[in-house]
């Protein structure tokens, strides 16, 4: 088990941050080689695996993270390496590069992903010549974004949204995404470079190309080998290269509208993700803790990458600007709370060959292992054993062999030992997955049985409230006047309502009628005094005669304009087109008012939603790392003034009270 490998790098000051601080000062002071502290925050010192200044290259960040990391993916382990930082810190500076345009291997400022495909291509061309061809790899690659909670495939735009599955054999992984299979560096960066256009990314007034999602890059990597046995040993490992939506606050990136709510669902991903290894990290120190990887999709999909069977490495990247120091110092001790956790990383390989082969081993395996056993209980057994009458003994020295020792002699040639310890040591490695898969099963029956109490607590609460009301209408109804009425009467009386609105639907409205004929008179007048041409025009007294004949009869307008017909007024009409385009823009402008205050009353719920659920954890902590870490993590999450002011007040009175006590 080794812990998260954790690397951090200060980016350079910007003009901004100059501007800003009046200071070249940096707030990070680096006191040995890998130990840094922040002394405008009073903070303790913090040690990582290795430390970057402002002057650390591209080349350094990927010698001691990107290079190990392929190593490990090459020999069989998945692999996984994570961006960290507050927005504008350079992550994707340290991920992508310094452009979007990829000048090949000559390009210095170059990132971390582009050097990672050069090598590991450059790794595989370089095995798969020393072993003349016995080994074959083949590498997918698959590019998705978590946006807003919701995951997008980022090789294919026209895809709306992609599902989450989890699967015993495969693990966590995501249904129906795109993968494209690569042979060259080039061709792995070009995917990249696809589906980074495709990319949620905004301009705040921290960053000017800040992204707004968390970002994962996924890369499979197979490799085939051709064993003597005509056995095939298969190896998978997955490499993950994740950029992380950068922690920001509101009142510094000045987001407002759907950025304000982007950045409210990013600092509670990032969030949720804090809480997930401050639990490995009390579960590594002996505590029994749940760990929440199911409250974000980004804890859920990448679970192995923290704790499970991933080499897990970690690049936090900080500002150096004191106005900068309080993220700086979150990030920091996010980074230094990670690198407690332990993973368990494991070579993911399997075996592939002839079914009959593959049995005829196993029963000879069956067989040794039964002999020995028989051996070693036996009281009179002797330094030699025959495992096959017509074979050649050999005798071995204790100690001597992989497998065999206390001098047993057997007819296996070398080729057979080296076969029968491998075929043994993959047995140990199938029981312990057997192991992992039933600890994985516990696990999930556990959630399973946590979801169906919270259920069930639910469904009492919901019963007791309905037994409240119930009681409630029973009590109105005692003391209900003697002119109230039951709910059977309600209905009739609707009923009756409806009837009547129905019927008075169908007859015509008096007054419609009244307007309608007051301007047809003024019509017919008009028409009269005009004059008469191709004997359109009835006659002064026919039109009366029968402009009265509709009216008793209560005719309907198109009869009217049937019998009357009506020269049109262009400026009357321009004038109705003037009135409906200005109703139509006060309705948009109603519209986009009304989706204002949808959103600012949802931003106020979840504000007084992260109050209250900071307060319920407050209530259950009593170390004041745990509280101060608390209040800042509820803080971030909180974006309208009236909900940080209440919050403010009430971590103070905390505060106090933990002291006092």
């Amino acid at each position: 088990m080794d812990n998260i490998q954790v690397f951090m790098r200060i980016r350079p000051l910007s003009e901004d941050e100059y501007r800003r601080d009046r200071s070249t000062e940096s707030a990070v002071r680096i006191l040995a080689d890998n130990v840094v502290s922040i002394p405008s925050q009073r903070s303790e010192n913090f040690a990582f695996d290795f430390v970057g200044d402002e002057s650390c290259s591209q080349s350094e960040v990927f010698e001691s993270v990107g290079k190990r990391a392929v190593e490990q993916c090459m020999q069989g382990y998945n692999g996984t390496i994570f961006a960290y930082g507050q927005t504008g810190s350079g992550k994707t500076f340290t991920m992508q590069g310094a452009s979007d345009e990829f000048t090949g291997p000559d390009d210095e400022l170059r990132g971390l992903i582009p050097r990672c495909f050069e090598y590991l291509f450059t790794r595989i061309a370089e095995e798969e010549a020393r072993t003349n061809g016995r080994v074959k790899y083949l590498c997918r690659a698959s590019y998705i974004e978590i946006y807003n909670e919701t995951i997008y495939d980022l090789l294919d735009p026209l895809t709306r949204t992609c599902a989450m599955r989890e699967d015993i054999k495969r693990g966590v992984f995501i249904d129906n995404v795109t993968e494209e299979t690569v042979q060259h560096p080039n061709e792995a960066y070009d995917v990249f470079m696809r589906g980074t256009t495709n990319r949620h990314v905004s301009a705040t007034s921290m960053n000017r190309e800040s992204s707004r999602s968390h970002s994962v890059l996924m890369l499979v990597i197979q490799s085939l080998t051709q064993m003597d046995s005509e056995l095939t040993e298969v190896r998978e490992s997955r490499f993950n290269l994740v950029d992380l939506a950068g922690s920001e606050r509101q009142k510094l990136a000045n987001t407002s509208g759907l950025r304000l709510k982007e950045a409210a669902n990013i600092n509670k991903s990032l969030s949720t993700l804090g809480n997930v290894i401050n639990s490995l990290v009390d579960i590594g120190n002996g505590r029994s803790r749940h760990v929440n990887y199911r409250d974000s999709k980004l804890t859920f999909l990448l679970r192995d990458s923290l704790g499970g069977n991933s080499v897990t490495f970690i690049i936090a990247n900080v500002s150096p600007a004191i106005c900068n120091d309080i993220e700086t110092a979150s990030t920091l001790r996010f980074a230094q709370r990670a690198k407690m956790i332990r993973n368990k990383a494991i070579v993911n390989q399997d075996m592939q060959g002839n079914v009959p082969q593959l049995q005829a081993e196993i029963q000879r395996l069956r067989a040794h292992i039964a002999q020995l056993k028989a051996n070693v209980s036996s009281p009179t057994s002797t330094n030699n054993l025959t495992l096959s009458p017509g074979s050649t003994q050999r005798s071995t020295p204790i100690g001597d062999g992989p497998l065999l020792s206390a001098g047993v002699t057997t007819g296996l040639s070398d080729k057979e030992h080296r076969t029968t310890q491998f075929l043994l040591i993959l047995a140990m490695r199938k029981l312990r997955e057997s192991e992992r898969q039933k600890a994985r099963y516990a696990e999930i029956i556990f959630e399973l049985k946590d979801s169906l109490d919270r259920r069930k607590r639910q469904l009492q609460q919901h019963n007791l409230v309905l037994k409240l009301k119930n009681a409630e209408i029973a009590a109105l109804r005692r003391n209900a006047p003697i002119g109230y009425v039951t709910s059977a009467e309600n209905s009739a009386l609707r009923e009756e309502i409806t009837a009547l609105q129905s019927a008075l639907s169908a007859q015509p409205d008096a007054s419609d009628l009244l307007i309608e004929n007051l301007q047809l008179r003024e019509d017919l007048e008009y028409c009269l005094e005009s004059q008469q041409s191709d004997g359109r025009l009835p006659e002064r007294s026919d039109a009366v005669l029968a402009l009265e004949t509709l009216i008793n009869t209560k005719a309907c307008s198109v009869d009217l304009q049937r019998n009357f017909p009506i020269i049109p007024d262009d400026n009357v009409y321009m004038g109705l087109e003037d009135r409906i385009k200005q109703a139509q823009h006060d309705i948009n402008d109603l519209e986009l008012q009304r989706d204002k205050l949808e959103f600012q009353i949802n931003s106020i719920e979840e504000d007084w939603q992260s109050v209250n659920d900071g307060a319920h954890k407050l209530a259950k902590v009593t170390l004041p790392d745990q509280v101060a870490d608390i209040i800042e993590e509820t803080m971030d999450c909180i974006v309208g003034d009236q909900a940080r002011d209440t919050w403010s007040f009430i971590s103070s009175l905390y505060s106090k009270s933990l002291l006092d006590y």
